[in-house]
């Protein structure tokens, strides 16, 4: 997968190429802080890369809005909050909505690596 615009610079830049493992949650919980691929209902069927911030049954709050989490729903921000459409947008997600970790960095070539969910997600 590709990734499109500056909202998690510089963990992962525009141009870069990561490896997002489909299914990684079918084994094991999302963790907080986690790079995730997503696709919310509500944008289309468009992935976003993002991080989780927030996880089930959680308050969230952020820019003076409150969201409380449901059993299966996670929070998901951007690294520049400045930059890119995140859960404050888009709402939270539900675990189905979630692709996947991003797992490893495949281009450039200089900043490749295989994070095993610590250099990319945490």
């Amino acid at each position: 997968m590709r990734v499109y615009g500056h909202s998690m610079s510089p963990v992962l830049n525009p141009g870069e190429l990561v490896l997002v493992r489909e299914g990684g949650y079918d084994a094991r919980e999302p963790g907080r802080g986690e790079i995730v691929a997503a696709r919310p209902a509500s944008l289309g069927g468009r992935v976003v890369v993002k991080r989780i911030t927030g996880l089930p049954l959680e308050r969230v709050e952020c820019e003076g809005r409150e969201w409380t989490l449901g059993p299966e729903e996670f929070f998901l921000m951007s690294d520049r909050a400045d930059h890119g459409i995140d859960s404050r947008i888009f709402g939270p997600v539900t675990r189905r909505e979630l692709v996947g970790p991003v797992w490893a960095r495949l281009w450039p070539w200089k900043r490749l690596s295989n994070n095993m969910i610590s250099q990319i997600s945490r």
